[in-house]
């Protein structure tokens, strides 16, 4: 088998740096290409439909500037820290809900393998609070997962 190209999953998030390490290690060593995907997660504009002030709009505004900026921040510094190995990823930021961004990333780009990491999550109350990503992408999608904790 011959892996071309790996889509590494981001959150920004220290449980991903592991992954990250794991991404790059694979695309080291198979002369892989690396697309790093942030997803802008609509979650909390939900909250914006209780604000009944004049300022809503400005308050939404506000949320979607500060989300992307989230985004652009965490693929920079992510992007610095693949460079630093040696090699180039291409970083793509969509917006949406995770699950159905990164089956669309899959389905549209060529991809041999998705590379994500996932956190513990230790409690009955964590679980059922959390969305369960890592677990509804390996069931769907059509090509390998590696999930590193």
């Amino acid at each position: 088998m011959v892996i071309r190209k790996i889509l590494f999953c981001t959150d920004g998030e220290n449980h991903t740096h592991k992954a990250e390490i794991y991404a790059v290690t694979l695309a080291k060593t198979s002369g892989a290409d690396l697309v790093a995907l942030y997803i802008v997660n609509p979650f909390m504009k939900k909250f914006t439909h209780e604000i009944y002030a004049v300022n809503r709009n400005e308050c939404r505004a506000y949320l979607d500037r500060s989300l992307q900026k989230e985004g652009e921040n965490a693929l920079e510094v992510l992007s610095q820290r693949i460079e630093q190995e040696g090699i180039t990823a291409l970083t793509k930021m969509r917006y949406g809900y995770p699950e159905e961004e990164i089956l669309k990333e899959i389905k549209e780009d060529r991809y041999d393998m998705v590379v994500m990491g996932s956190k513990l999550l230790k409690g009955w109350k964590k679980r059922f609070e959390s969305f369960k990503l890592p677990e509804s992408i390996i069931r769907k999608s059509p090509i390998p997962v590696l999930l590193v904790r």
